[in-house]
């Protein structure tokens, strides 16, 4: 049994779980709604109707984004442990890390084709309607929720790959989201305004946060300036350039993503070994 079967089938089957088909199409549905709302809306204020739309992307993929990576990658290991599909799959003759890296990549598929799907929707509303000159800053931001996608799914495994049950790994992936999204954005502002920290404290608390990160990048990205990023953003822009700075954001992202799946397959490994 070669890793490319078991990814085809794990993408097979997870565009057939009905909490990844729930949630990543609610997340669909507000994508399209979002961006007929703000393409028919009148232009105020300056802000056009690209400006309109990737705002609310940004803020909708903030949002649903690692929700889906998390629950759905904790839950995904831990529930084939739990039915004892997983010991069937082990009884194999393939190799332990093989089943992780190929469920991983068969689940990363189906996340980051329904990236795509409810992205690409958005964006061929936003050709018709806006044009097609801001086709590039549109794809920047599909590529860093992508990003974010596959930094999230693989922390999900990393729930996933040591949680005896599915009911359990589903509970943590939504206590991460929650600080992640929530509660660590506001515990780093309060945090910086009770001690002083200094401005390049804050930022790399703050981007130490792979949903942060996305959202500088995001916006700096599109933009093409770190006005609206505040003053630690600027500061991080004055010290490492436009293009360092959607460097370390970027790599931020990547990190988390090798980070957890390594820490995961890890943790896998010594799972069923044990």
């Amino acid at each position: 049994m070669s890793w490319l079967t078991i990814a085809r089938w794990d993408a097979r089957a997870v565009l057939r779980d009905r909490w990844f088909i729930s949630v990543a199409g609610a997340f669909g549905s507000l994508v399209i709604a979002a961006a007929l709302v703000a393409l028919g809306s009148v232009d105020v204020l300056g802000v056009s109707a690209f400006g309109r739309v990737a705002a609310t992307l940004i803020h909708l993929g903030m949002l649903f984004i690692p929700l889906i990576g998390l629950t759905v990658g904790a839950v995904w290991i831990a529930g084939e442990r739990e039915s004892g599909s997983l010991v069937l799959l082990l009884s194999q003759p393939v190799e332990r890390r093989t089943v992780f890296s190929a469920k991983y990549l068969g689940v990363a598929w189906g996340m980051t084709g329904a990236v795509a799907v409810g992205f690409g929707a958005a964006g061929l509303l936003l050709a018709l309607r806006a044009g097609t000159d801001r086709i590039p800053a549109f794809l920047w931001l599909v590529v860093l929720s992508s990003l974010l996608a596959l930094a999230m799914l693989a922390t999900g495994f990393l729930i996933s790959a040591g949680s005896p049950s599915r009911s359990r790994a589903l509970g943590t992936a939504l206590l991460v989201w929650l600080a992640l999204v929530i509660v660590s954005d506001l515990g780093i502002l309060g945090t910086a305004m009770i001690l002083r920290l200094p401005a390049w404290a804050v930022l790399v608390l703050g981007s130490l946060n792979p949903v942060s990160a996305f959202r500088l990048a995001a916006i700096v990205g599109i933009t093409g300036s770190a006005d609206l990023t505040g003053p630690v953003g600027l500061y991080a822009a004055d010290r490492l350039g436009f293009a360092g700075l959607l460097g370390a954001l970027v790599l931020i992202l990547a990190a988390w993503t090798g980070g957890a799946y390594l820490l995961g397959r890890k943790r896998f490994l010594e799972a069923v070994e044990g």
